[in-house]
């Protein structure tokens, strides 16, 4: 990495906007990318500098650039909750459904961690909603298992599917089960959870339930 490329470089840690123009009128390749595979993009992406997106955007670059991790631009924006970010890059062209080397999505992060806002931009695009990670996990499993309600609220609306289950086979609502939350188990059931539904052991949502929980939730689960 030159000097100059080094000072792009710079510029999405930094945000400084009036050095990035100034490199790029020179011609550097806005989409180099360092030995881990992060672009310039990503970097800004993350760190929330909307205004060198936009420039960077506006000049072309790739927004499905991939790391060595798998990750791109928008995963890093979406894991960030930021918004206005997220929608730029889908304007660009961002592709919603790319994963990963771990299955993860830019929808897996953003709803795990319970950012409504990007979750509600995501479901805007052309957004494949049910994609598991390496695990098995969709974006629903992620948002029941962290308890995350708005962004449960948006997926199951949107018709995330409920009965999906992770490689152990345990669904959404056996982790709601597990985790004692009776307003949430109502709701799955509510949007169709098959409480007959069976894990690799052969366990049931029932068996999820925890001692102190088991008065309330038996009579949903039973």
């Amino acid at each position: 990495m030159n000097e100059e490329m080094r000072m792009m470089w710079e510029c999405g840690a930094t945000g400084n906007v009036n050095l990035l123009v100034a490199l790029m009128q020179k011609g550097i390749d806005v989409d180099f990318q360092n030995e881990e595979g992060r672009t310039i993009l990503m970097r800004a992406a993350k760190r929330d500098y909307k205004d060198v997106v936009r420039i960077l955007v506006d000049n072309g670059v790739d927004v499905n650039k991939r790391d060595r991790k798998g990750k791109t631009a928008l995963m890093g924006a979406a894991k960030k909750g930021n918004k206005t970010i997220v929608k730029k890059l889908m304007e660009a062209g961002g592709d919603l459904n790319i994963q990963d080397i771990k299955g993860r999505t830019a929808l897996h992060r953003c709803s795990f961690l319970g950012y409504d806002r990007v979750v509600r931009e995501l479901l805007k695009g052309d957004l494949m909603l049910d994609i598991r990670d390496e695990r098995g996990r969709t974006a629903l499993m992620e948002a029941c298992l962290a308890y995350k309600q708005d962004v449960i609220d948006l997926l199951l609306v949107s018709k995330a599917n409920v009965n999906l289950a992770d490689n152990n086979g345990c669904t959404a609502l056996m982790r709601a089960a597990y985790a004692g939350y009776t307003g949430l188990v109502n709701q799955l059931l509510e949007y169709g959870a098959d409480k007959e539904a069976e894990d690799e052991d052969g366990k049931k949502a029932i068996h999820y339930v925890r001692e102190h929980c088991l008065a309330e939730l038996k009579p949903l689960l039973k």
